[in-house]
């Protein structure tokens, strides 16, 4: 554990070392990042299911803005607020007056998240690219809810969302911002859902922890 431990700290020394070796300072292919904050316009798509029924919200565009401070070398904090334009599962009484699940609705979600980014380049980049990876804690908050007393309400819930990207420096102030992320959260059916819905009694787990794929660009500017 010891000698795996003493890999992953060399590994993450190497890049910035390797920075001064093998390069007169005018031609290395390494750059310094001199900026210490950072402000991103953030656009995504957020995929997903919804769940077992599709009622989670998921499957739409993402909107919002982010920013980013350097603790130390490769290390930045950040908060982000987005909006989500998702959709999600209709939920309805049939003329037999039975709790149905059919169609889709607008699921608007407010996301406010904080990040912690670890570039692998440690505080440079590496002919203009930055990349890192990363993992961060946020709240979703459902915006509006669906129509008619039955209708599934998402309500607020904690998640959790690893990413890995890379910024690309066009100059030592602006950026372009790629990632992948996950975002992870508890989906819990309020219990009218397992006494009328067919089989969800004996089908669903009371909550179902959800996994959604989640891609992200953003434009940032440094100072």
């Amino acid at each position: 554990m010891r000698h795996a431990l003493a890999l992953l700290l060399l590994l993450a020394a190497a890049p910035p070392a390797l920075a001064q070796v093998g390069y007169p300072p005018d031609k290395s292919p390494y750059r310094d990042i001199p900026k210490k904050m950072s402000l991103t316009a953030l656009f995504g798509y957020f995929g997903g299911s919804g769940g077992n029924l599709g009622l989670g919200p998921h499957d739409g565009p993402t909107y919002g803005g982010r920013f980013g401070v350097s603790v130390s070398g490769p290390l930045e904090l950040s908060f982000a607020v987005q909006y989500a334009d998702l959709i999600g599962a209709r939920v309805y009484r049939d003329a037999d007056d039975n709790l149905t699940v059919s169609g889709t609705l607008p699921s608007p979600v407010w996301l406010f998240e904080t990040d912690i980014q670890y570039t692998i380049t440690g505080g440079k980049t590496w002919h203009g690219f930055a990349p890192y990876i990363g993992g961060g804690l946020g709240y979703a908050w459902r915006s509006s809810a669906t129509e008619g007393p039955d209708a599934y309400d998402f309500g607020g819930r904690f998640f959790w969302a690893p990413f890995a990207g890379t910024r690309y420096y066009v100059n030592p102030r602006s950026f372009i911002r790629a990632e992948i992320r996950g975002a992870f959260y508890r989906l819990a059916y309020p219990p009218p859902y397992y006494d009328e819905i067919t089989g969800i009694i004996q089908s669903y787990a009371i909550n179902n922890y959800l996994s959604n794929v989640w891609y992200q660009v953003g434009f940032g500017y440094s100072f």
